[in-house]
């Protein structure tokens, strides 16, 4: 009886392994997480930005901008990056950017159509 027992624990031992490292390698998978950095600009942002308003309406409006040249302070730059960890694909870019004259806006520019940015 001690044989027969050892002969089956010797081949449950022969299907449970194979399945444990089945089981391991399949949980070792790795994972990688979409990166999203910056300020999300939206259609309906840009849509109620205007020419002539002030630094503290759009900081309402926007929120306070990622980057701020300590060197020239009428220049706002609202950058928004994201790269997927499902693809290889390059990451999407858009950068909005704000000058000043004074405490007012006077220009705007982008290098992204106002369609491609997020409606909301």
């Amino acid at each position: 009886m001690n044989i027969a027992r050892q002969a089956s624990m010797k081949n449950n031992f022969k299907i449970a392994l194979p399945l444990l490292i089945l089981v391991l390698s399949v949980g070792c998978s790795i994972h990688k997480v979409d990166i999203q950095q910056g300020n999300i600009v939206s259609q309906e942002m840009m849509s109620q930005l205007k020419v002539g308003m002030h630094r503290d309406e759009i900081a309402r409006l926007m929120g306070k901008p990622m980057i701020v040249d300590p060197f020239r302070r009428n220049r706002w730059d609202y950058v928004h990056t994201f790269k997927s960890g499902k693809s290889d694909e390059p990451r999407s870019q858009y950068r909005i950017t704000l000058i000043f004259d004074g405490e007012r806006l006077s220009s705007i520019a982008s290098n992204t159509p106002l369609e491609e940015l997020p409606a909301r």
